[in-house]
């Protein structure tokens, strides 16, 4: 029987937020990793200083499969999740080689006026650039008394992992190349993959990044937290969309953020901590959402350029932000892409039907991932108003978001008694929020 209304779009979601973080039955029985120590800390205001980034000259090879720290990096793996160590993810290839923005020796008391008032100069087109801004914001906005870590790397219960982890995937699927050069292969995928590390200008996806990656460091340095960059494109900078961006994000790291920090370094009580995470992740969804909303307008010129298939899934993935912040989604960090997974998000830039057709061959949950994309594309918005006030309501629940994977789980794989089951009780708590 054919779904219809805000049933079938509540399908869709389910569907797609399962792929996307990849809770398999066993591992989705737990409740999500509760972010916070209970270790107290103070802001840190950082000074910055002229530093040297490590210029990669030679293409870099990403490979699935490739020895890393004596692990072996497994796609599969780490789209389902179950990883237990930092060398079993995508970002142990490349983290502890990116180019340093700000570290402990670096960081001095020099109060030299040249040396304080200097930036370092960073690429806004360099995919290793823009991970290396996302690995300062995560190593300094916070630090590990609140974002704890994950043996030798730092704040790994920290938010910005979740934007780290889509950086990579949108290099490592190869969207961050010049689209009109994408090929439509029967067999798009060979899991050994090279790419150099620049970003093209044409690529829709490396510009709607830009707004969430660089725009978002540059906030958080006008803000205070972060050292001051330089860059090296001066077209960014003045463009009026990216500092738009910046203003947004800027807003968000001084006030909510900061706000944050503060409270929860004072507090001994964990019921407290936990309330003021949950409000810090309300306060980010809103960021995020307005930050789409801006981009995609920025974007329209490149939209067009990208092939049907990939565009459509495109704008699927910002719709989406609706629903994940309706519901307030708290599954960033890297403990929770470790647990849950990152997701079935398409490995193969969607160049055209023959694509697509590959995915439905050979990467079953990324296709699914994809068509669903390709719904919520083309949901009405009555519909989307409708479903996100339906998880508006149901997320009031700490219990239930505690539940939420394994309730995920049930309602998109479990047998027909399960999901009644499973979907009764979502109902009933949709119908009594608290």
């Amino acid at each position: 029987m054919q779904q219809s209304g805000w049933l079938q779009r509540y399908h869709v979601f389910l569907i797609f937020v399962l792929s996307l973080f990849g809770n398999n039955l066993n591992r989705s029985c737990r409740a999500f990793h509760t972010v916070g120590t209970t270790n107290e800390i103070q802001p840190t205001i950082h000074q910055s200083r002229v530093l040297t980034p490590k210029m990669t000259a030679t293409p870099s090879v990403m490979k699935v499969g490739l020895p890393v720290g004596g692990d072996i990096f497994n796609l599969d793996q780490w789209q389902a999740g179950g990883i237990t160590s930092f060398s079993q993810t995508c970002f142990a290839e490349y983290w502890h080689d990116l180019p340093s923005i700000v570290s402990d020796t670096e960081r001095s008391d020099n109060k030299d006026d040249d040396i304080a008032s200097a930036a370092i100069v960073m690429d806004p087109y360099n995919f290793r650039h823009r991970m290396a801004m996302e690995k300062c914001l995560i190593e300094h906005t916070g630090g590990e008394s609140i974002w704890g870590s994950m043996g030798d790397v730092k704040c790994s219960k920290h938010t910005r992992w979740g934007y780290a982890a889509q950086l990579d995937w949108q290099y490592r699927s190869g969207r961050f190349e010049d689209p009109s050069k994408w090929q439509d292969d029967d067999a798009p995928f060979d899991q050994i993959t090279t790419k150099t590390d620049t970003i093209s200008k044409r690529s829709w996806w490396g510009k709607m990044n830009l707004s969430f990656s660089v725009a978002s460091y540059c906030g958080a340095a006008d803000a205070g937290l972060v050292p001051p960059i330089s860059l090296s494109d001066e077209s960014v900078s003045n463009d009026v969309g990216f500092q738009t961006c910046v203003g947004i994000w800027k807003k968000f790291w001084e006030t909510d953020h900061v706000a944050f920090v503060a409270s929860y370094s004072s507090s001994k009580d964990e019921e407290e901590r936990q309330t003021l995470t949950v409000a810090l992740y309300r306060a980010l969804w809103a960021t995020h959402t307005d930050i789409i909303k801006s981009s995609v307008q920025q974007g329209k010129d490149l939209e067009v350029i990208l092939p049907k298939e990939d565009r459509n899934a495109g704008l699927g993935w910002c719709t989406m932000v609706e629903l994940l912040s309706a519901t307030n989604w708290p599954l960033l960090s890297l403990d929770s892409l470790c647990k849950f997974g990152a997701g079935y998000l398409p490995t193969a830039r969607i160049a055209g039907p023959r694509t697509l057709q590959w995915l439905k061959e050979n990467r079953r949950m990324e296709y699914t991932t994809a068509n669903s994309l390709y719904q919520l594309k083309d949901a009405p918005e009555k519909a989307m108003s409708i479903a996100c006030g339906f998880f508006g309501r149901v997320a009031r629940w700490r219990f239930a978001m505690n539940n939420l994977p394994r309730s995920l789980h049930v309602l998109t794989h479990g047998n027909p008694v399960q999901k009644i089951l499973a979907l009764s009780r979502v109902v009933i708590l949709a119908a009594f929020p608290r």
